[in-house]
């Protein structure tokens, strides 16, 4: 299993709001969490929901760039990245309404052995 090419399958359905590809992407009982944010997930319905949501209302434009590292250990990645968007609405550590954001990230996802992400945790 490639699961740096997982992990990539990951981010380009999150550009391209492909919600629909993300379910069948991440396992259901996903254990997620973006630390500095205080946001915990055990869901990925709860995610996709909050996904959705985030990309229709907060931040429409939201996207990863390309990583600028990817590092793999056995079935886990660490991917660096920044995230860029225009806030829609005031939205707290992120920026004002009609104010673009870049925001570094890294991202730690690890898959089962198919390849499905079983954990997402954010820092940034």
């Amino acid at each position: 299993m490639d699961f740096a090419a997982a992990a990539e399958r990951i981010v380009n359905a999150y550009n391209h709001k492909d919600f629909e590809a993300l379910e069948h992407l991440i396992a259901a009982d996903l254990d997620f969490a973006h630390y500095n944010r205080d946001f915990v997930l055990t869901s990925r319905d709860a995610l996709l929901e909050v996904l959705r949501n985030f990309a229709a209302t907060y931040v429409p434009d939201r996207h990863f760039e390309e990583p600028e590292r990817v590092i793999v250990s056995q079935n886990i990645v660490v991917r660096e990245a920044w995230y860029v968007g225009t806030a829609a609405v005031d939205l707290p550590g992120f920026g004002a309404a009609g104010e673009a954001f870049r925001l570094k990230f890294c991202s730690v996802m690890r898959f089962d052995t198919e390849g499905k992400l079983i954990e997402w945790k954010d820092h940034g």
